[in-house]
C-alpha cells in the first residue's frame, strides 16, 4: 500500500467526540486508498473511527498521542483529546507485577481512577495470555479467544463467517510460519455478557457501560 502525507490545501479529517465511539482503531492513516485516491494519507497518531466522508473511506481522530516522549514517563502512555495534545483525556501506568500479571493503572485528565487492566499470563503449554479490565462498580471484564467463545455457544451463528475467514488466514500464516504474528480475535465478556471484541487493534464496543476510555486503553496497550 502506498502512503503520502497530508495534501497541502486538504484540510485534516475532522474530529469526533471519543464519547460518542463505538467503533475504533489505532493507526495512523487518515485516509484510505481507494476510488479516485492512488495512495493512502497519513495524519498523526490516534485512536480514529473509520467512516466514510462521501465517497471516501476515512479514519477520524478522536484522541491523540503526542509525538514525542517528552514529560511522559517510562512505563507510561498519554492519550489526549485535542490535536495540540493539551487536555490529557487519559493516562496508563504500569504498576508492578503480581502473580505473574502485568498491571497497569488508567486515570483521567484530573487524576481520577477509570479503571484497572492486567495481562494474565499463559496457563498451559497451548494457551496463550488473555486480558482482565476492571471498571469500577461494575464485574471484571475478561477476554477469551473467539473461537473457544464459539465453541462454547458464546457467539452468535452471525459471526460464523467472520471466524471460518480469520481460521482461512490463520492456517495460512501458521503453513508459512511456525510462529507467525497474526492478530488475535477476542470477546471480551463479564458474566455472559459481551462487552467488546477486537482483532488486533480494531475494536468494537458493545455494551453502553463500559467506560470508552478503558476500551481506548486496551487498545493502546496492545495484544502483546
Amino acid at each position: 500500500m502506498a502512503f503520502e502525507t497530508q495534501k497541502n490545501g486538504e484540510p485534516p479529517v475532522a474530529a469526533v467526540d471519543w464519547r460518542d465511539v463505538s467503533t475504533f482503531t489505532v493507526g495512523i492513516v487518515e485516509r484510505a486508498e481507494g476510488r479516485g485516491r492512488k495512495q493512502a494519507v497519513l495524519g498523526p497518531n490516534a485512536v480514529r473511527v473509520p467512516r466514510r466522508e462521501g465517497r471516501e473511506r476515512v479514519y477520524a481522530p478522536c484522541a491523540f498521542f503526542r509525538s514525542g516522549a517528552e514529560g511522559i514517563r517510562p512505563g507510561e502512555w498519554v492519550l489526549y483529546e485535542d490535536r495540540e495534545v493539551r487536555r490529557v483525556l487519559c493516562r496508563m501506568t504500569q504498576l508492578p507485577d503480581e502473580g505473574g500479571e502485568r498491571r497497569y493503572e488508567v486515570r483521567d485528565g484530573a487524576g481520577r481512577e477509570l479503571g484497572r487492566i492486567a495481562r494474565i499470563p499463559a496457563s498451559g503449554k497451548l494457551a496463550r495470555h488473555s486480558w482482565r479490565v476492571e471498571q469500577p462498580d461494575r464485574p471484571e471484564i475478561l477476554s477469551r479467544n473467539r473461537w473457544a467463545a464459539f465453541a462454547r455457544g458464546e457467539v452468535s451463528i452471525r459471526s460464523t463467517g467472520r471466524l471460518i475467514g480469520e481460521a482461512v488466514g490463520s492456517a495460512v500464516a501458521l503453513a508459512l510460519d511456525d510462529t507467525p504474528e497474526v492478530d488475535r480475535s477476542l470477546i471480551w465478556r463479564s458474566g455472559k455478557e459481551t462487552v467488546m471484541e477486537s482483532s488486533g487493534r480494531d475494536f468494537t464496543i458493545t455494551a453502553k457501560w463500559l467506560d470508552v476510555r478503558l476500551a481506548f486503553a486496551v487498545a493502546v496497550l496492545g495484544d502483546d
